[in-house]
């Protein structure tokens, strides 16, 4: 299944797709569970970490690497961005992990070229580097 606004060629296929893992959307699920009994303020912070978990996609063809965000009001769909870089413009790759990314288990992935591409909160991002370094 192709994620709403990734435009393929006509052979390109996906390798890859992926969300971020919710463990690193942490803060606003605690503070949600927290603010519960407050006459139920914690449900929009809880909402809020899961729309920021369904909005954005990553995707890895045998020709780019792709970051797909889209823009909601409410249920409708405003706007998406899509961020690309081809996969022979790819300068560096590397992973970043925070002291609470360490806890949860995740990592914020940086793909380099000219700009730079960042998958936020990969459970496996050893997974996602051989993906990209093959073909």
């Amino acid at each position: 299944m192709k994620p709403y606004g990734l435009k393929l060629e006509e052979d390109e296929r996906i390798l890859w797709m992926g969300k971020r893992c919710i463990g690193s959307l942490w803060l606003p699920f605690i503070i949600g569970i927290l603010t519960l009994p407050l006459y139920g303020i914690g449900v929009l912070f809880i909402l809020y970490a899961i729309s920021k978990w369904l909005k954005t996609d990553y995707i890895i063809t045998d020709r780019k690497v792709a970051k797909i965000t889209r823009h909601y009001a409410f249920v409708y769909l405003l706007s998406y961005d899509v961020e690309e870089i081809k996969r022979e413009e790819i300068k560096s790759m590397y992973t970043l992990q925070t002291s609470m990314g360490r806890i949860f288990h995740y990592y914020d992935m940086i793909i380099e070229n000219k700009g730079k591409l960042i998958f936020k909160g990969i459970k496996y991002p050893e997974e996602i580097k051989k993906f990209i370094k093959i073909s």
